[in-house]
């Protein structure tokens, strides 16, 4: 009598075979793919490797700027009261430490002939060994950042090599775009948290010499609300309609600050933005996600563009921009005084 064979053991094995061809082709997948990222490092050219940099500074047309580190913080060297935004600094550091070159020229010309002299852009960086590296940025290469049909054909490229070295490269332009900022794109902007209507319950309002205070609760087991003039605890001042404060809630929720004009101004300086006395003073309580806060806020003049107003948050010396049309809409507000 013939023995009667399970269908299933034949296919068993073969799912057997085929996951261990598929595990040994996969395998040599990951070792190919990390034989060739090894040879990519392997052929990549760096103009610089300076490990622990603790100030950058660079000059373009005799202006510059210039940061210090210390611990792992970095600072504006004219004035460490200045709120710097660490992103943009330590991204600039970490660039300048290894460099990355797009091409290495092997006869290059004299370094004039790539725009490599007294005026090429420079950057100067330090180390913790207190070495010095200066790095000189030319000209653009040409046929480089060009535009056809209206897109860009290649990226821009620029000449570059250390100081007291022949030897040329090419690198890309976030280094030629970075000398030509200024302080203000590396200042850490103040900001006001984000909050809707609904999460503000009480608001104050200065216009015009006079002061209101506003307040709201929840009324009923329905979650409706109602304002009051004063103290949501004094029924007598329950406003008969909220539409005019959360008309202006809803205003305030849509402040927010654009940029810094100045992160330390003057009592002078306060005048000429229009806050020593502001056009308005808003401060508002908001409850939101468990965390509840106070902010103040003045609004002052409208800038000479006539696109923003100058504001004052809390009791900071920064001076800072929002937008013209969110402004207005609150000094715009009706409600009652």
């Amino acid at each position: 009598m013939k023995k009667k064979v399970n269908a299933l053991v034949p296919a068993a094995a073969v799912l057997v075979i085929l996951c261990a061809a598929y595990g040994l082709i996969t395998w040599h997948q990951h070792r190919k793919a990390d034989e060739l990222a090894g040879q990519a490092e392997d052929s990549q050219i760096y103009v610089t490797d300076i490990q622990g940099l603790t100030s950058i500074s660079w000059e373009k047309d005799g202006q510059g700027l210039a940061f210090k580190k210390e611990g792992d913080t970095w600072y504006y060297q004219s004035d460490k009261d200045c709120p710097i935004r660490q992103y943009t600094v330590t991204t600039l550091a970490d660039t300048l430490s290894r460099l990355t070159a797009e091409r290495e020229l092997e006869t290059p010309d004299s370094l004039d002939s790539y725009g490599l002299n007294p005026d090429a852009v420079k950057f100067v960086m330090t180390s913790e060994d207190g070495a010095s590296r200066t790095l000189m940025i030319g000209n653009q290469v040409a046929g480089t950042g060009d535009t056809a049909a209206g897109y860009a054909s290649t990226a821009a490229e620029y000449y570059a090599c250390l100081e007291g070295s022949g030897q040329v490269y090419t690198i890309g332009s976030y280094l030629t775009e970075t000398s030509g900022k200024g302080l203000y794109d590396f200042v850490e902007t103040e900001s006001l948290p984000y909050v809707t209507g609904s999460d503000i319950k009480e608001i104050t309002v200065t216009r015009n010499g006079t002061t209101s205070r506003f307040s709201k609760k929840t009324v009923d087991a329905d979650n409706n609300i109602a304002w009051y003039k004063g103290s949501a605890d004094n029924e007598a001042d329950r406003l008969p309609d909220n539409a005019a404060l959360n008309n202006l809630a809803e205003a305030i929720s849509g402040l927010s600050i654009q940029s810094c004009t100045t992160y330390k101004a003057t009592d002078e300086e306060l005048g000429s933005y229009g806050l020593s006395t502001p056009a308005m003073t808003l401060s508002w309580t908001y409850e939101k996600g468990g965390d509840t806060g106070t902010v103040t806020l003045s609004i002052g003049s409208p800038d000479d563009e006539g696109t923003g107003y100058y504001t004052r948050l809390d009791d900071s010396r920064a001076i800072n921009l929002i937008s013209k049309d969110a402004a207005e809409k609150c000094l715009n507000a009706v409600y009652p005084e």
